[in-house]
């Protein structure tokens, strides 16, 4: 059992001045520390991060927006660590879909600068992507009244032409597709389902998106990578992550293929204990609200903005 389940959202959870309160909420030398992190990791990704972080129409290309999700969550990674700093195999990570960067570097795999330079290369490989035809994404649930089952929602997304790109658990999926065939799907849903249209460049995680593995493969191998020091479970199966060659590969084949929050989940209750503390690092809260509707019993704290760490309870050292 682990101590504590550090997570990270994917896309959709960022917002313009996402950044800003882990730089000057508290005017402490720690926050100095985090101007210059954030001001070199924009020197090795090319972008100005602080300036896209407040520009909402920036932010809305999936070039900018992956970095930036991964910089939030790396800032709040590192207030974290000063507040606490568990004893690394007592921590276990995971993350969804661009979120597996920063929880890979969390767990020790690889340098913050180089997570930060691999979600710059996979977001403009596959914002390039989605360029080369129009694809979208909708996300699917029961209805309240007369809900369907997961498993006629699954039939029913196949049956539009769409795949099944998320499975999030707590009955909640992603479809993606041809953008008509998500478009008719969001406007006629199939019965017992509600269906909402995703402001998402295209279809993330199908084979919509196999032109930007080359690209984002020759990225993966140039950075370097290291021996973990704390566990990671990958979001393509919810196991336990074998190395850094396991991971590599991972991280590619993750472009095209479904992540499987709902497998993350049930990995991540099977390591925990009532004991557990569950942190979604910002820009937190979909990872969070999902795991309270599985456990409401569990113990967890969503880093939206640099005072939820209050609600972290600061331990010692140890970790104990």
């Amino acid at each position: 059992m682990y101590d504590y389940v550090i997570t990270v959202p994917g896309q959709g959870s960022h917002r313009p001045g996402m950044l800003d309160s882990w730089l000057t909420e508290a005017p402490h030398a720690q926050d100095l520390h985090a101007q210059d992190l954030l001001a070199e990791w924009s020197d090795a990704a090319g972008l100005d991060l602080l300036a896209a972080g407040r520009d909402g129409v920036a932010m809305s290309d999936t070039a900018v927006a992956q970095p930036l999700i991964t910089a939030a969550a790396l800032l709040s990674l590192e207030r974290l660590r000063a507040r606490l700093e568990p004893a690394p195999g007592r921590v276990l990570y995971a993350g969804h879909s661009v979120g597996e960067l920063a929880a890979a570097a969390g767990a020790g795999y690889l340098s913050p600068t180089a997570a930060i330079v691999l979600a710059r290369a996979r977001g403009k490989a596959m914002s390039a992507a989605c360029a080369a035809a129009p694809t979208g994404m909708v996300a699917c649930m029961p209805s309240k009244r007369d809900g369907a089952p997961d498993e006629s929602i699954v039939d029913a997304i196949h049956a539009g032409g769409l795949a099944v790109a998320n499975w999030n658990g707590s009955h909640q999926f992603v479809a993606a597709g041809p953008l008509t065939a998500a478009e008719d799907f969001a406007t006629t849903p199939p019965r017992g389902m509600r269906v909402v249209r995703l402001e998402v460049a295209g279809a993330f995680h199908t084979e919509a998106m196999a032109p930007a593995q080359e690209s984002f493969a020759q990225a993966v191998a140039q950075v370097s990578w290291r021996t973990p020091d704390s566990a990671m479970l990958g979001n393509g199966d919810g196991a336990l992550v074998a190395g850094p060659d396991d991971l590599r590969q991972r991280l590619v084949t993750q472009l095209t293929s479904a992540v499987r929050w709902d497998l993350c989940a049930q990995a991540i209750a099977a390591h925990s204990s009532t004991e557990t503390l569950h942190i979604e690092l910002a820009p937190a809260g979909p990872l969070t609200k999902l795991a309270e509707r599985a456990r409401p019993w569990m113990r967890a704290v969503a880093l939206r903005a640099a005072d939820d760490l209050d609600g972290v309870p600061a331990l010692s050292r140890s970790g104990a």
